[in-house]
């Protein structure tokens, strides 16, 4: 009897039901807006693990060093004047890069040089700051003179060769990381190909910037794919093109939603809630099917649109609400681990899964009460031969084959 009122109440409200999810899906969508990406990735480690305990305590008494990015080549003409020429200049061009606070690298070395008037050690740089390289044979044998640089910023075994770039904090925790990233490389690629080397690029702002760049990119390829995948296999099944608008508008939704969350609970994109979107789309297209079906079969033994739709809650809603509770249960339990990163999950992915059963609720039956009834074309499936046969023969083995079936099972 209680479904039976809510069924009523949704029929009778849909109008105020579909503007108040109206409203909290732009609220949603303005709080989605506000998402970012996360570019750390040490999340998942349990906060009580000893490892993770003695990293915090470096990180503490050290810092760290994840605003250093690093560029290398490897080359036995590095002095070579022409090569050397360049090679300051990329120095100069990368030291210009707004973002970029410090570039440490052989142009920009130093020399240590005693003041025979104070008696006090004066640091010198090998090249003047406004000044050209300079005779790069001389500076050769300077350099490798200077015991300090040697393991720090070449290796004279292997003909290897460093620079390392100092990246503003701010700007690495921002969007911006991306495009300056980008840029450094942009430089370095251009000095490569001019001189045919090969540029190595590692730091973790490169790696951080990738991966973040990545999840991104597989995030909208997979909320993509889910989409497509149920749309075309619902398409198969309903044959109907307002079966599939109404049942991707409930999951678009669902996904508004489920990013809104994020934006709203202060977390970012990571690894993880990349996934939300479209486990959200794979767990709320069940919910259209259970409903609509429901509302299909009614509707094709009583042709009475409005009590097909309040049977369709009345019988499928606590149906759907216990899939939906079980399947957010599942996922909600990773909140209570000691992981970030599975904490954020768990959480947005339950309360979502949630959020699915009553979008669905309120969606399906206000929107189908106002669209034509199913016509014969679109209820055909249900007379299918095919389905109902294989239908037959799955409740002939459950019931007349069930030893067998618990042997196998085991």
């Amino acid at each position: 009897m209680t479904w039976h009122r809510i069924a009523a109440f949704v029929i009778k409200f849909r109008i105020p039901l579909l503007l108040a999810l109206l409203g909290a899906t732009a609220i949603m969508g303005w709080y989605a807006t506000k998402v970012e990406l996360s570019y750390e990735f040490t999340n998942a480690i349990p906060t009580d693990n000893p490892k993770y305990k003695d990293y915090q305590q470096f990180r503490k008494q050290f810092g760290e060093d994840g605003n250093l990015m690093v560029v290398g080549v490897q080359t036995e003409h590095f002095f070579d004047q022409e090569f050397f020429t360049d090679y300051t200049a990329l120095t100069r061009r990368l030291e210009q890069i707004p973002a970029v606070e410090n570039v440490l690298s052989i142009p920009g070395a130093i020399n240590l040089i005693k003041d025979t008037t104070t008696g006090r050690l004066r640091a010198v740089p090998l090249i003047a700051r406004d000044g050209a390289a300079g005779d790069a044979d001389s500076l050769k044998r300077l350099f490798y003179t200077l015991p300090f640089y040697r393991g720090l910023l070449y290796n004279p075994e292997t003909h290897a060769y460093m620079m390392a770039l100092r990246i503003n904090r701010d700007v690495l925790n921002s969007e911006e990381r991306a495009v300056v990233v980008e840029e450094i490389m942009k430089h370095g690629d251009a000095f490569g190909q001019k001189h045919r080397i090969e540029m190595r690029y590692s730091g973790l702002p490169l790696i951080r910037t990738q991966m973040a760049t990545q999840v991104q990119q597989e995030m909208q390829l997979f909320l993509i794919l889910s989409f497509v995948l149920t749309a075309v296999i619902l398409f198969l099944f309903f044959r109907s093109f307002m079966v599939v608008l109404a049942s991707m508008l409930v999951v678009a939704t669902s996904v508004i939603w489920s990013v809104g969350t994020l934006g709203i609970m202060g977390y970012k994109i990571t690894l993880l809630t990349a996934l939300v979107p479209p486990l959200i789309v794979v767990i709320g297209i069940p919910n259209c099917v259970y409903f609509l079906n429901k509302y299909h079969s009614e509707y094709h033994k009583t042709r009475h649109k409005l009590k097909s739709l309040l049977r369709m809650v009345n019988r499928m809603g606590i149906v759907t609400l216990f899939t939906n509770l079980t399947a957010a249960i599942g996922f909600g339990v990773f909140f209570f681990t000691k992981s970030l990163l599975l904490k954020q999950f768990g959480l947005v992915a339950g309360l979502n899964i949630m959020g699915i059963f009553v979008i669905s609720l309120i969606l399906i039956p206000a929107l189908f009460s106002f669209l034509p009834p199913p016509g014969a074309r679109i209820t055909s499936y249900l007379e299918s031969r095919w389905m109902n046969r294989l239908l037959g023969t799955l409740t002939t083995w459950v019931f007349a084959h069930r030893p067998w079936i618990y042997a196998i099972t085991i």
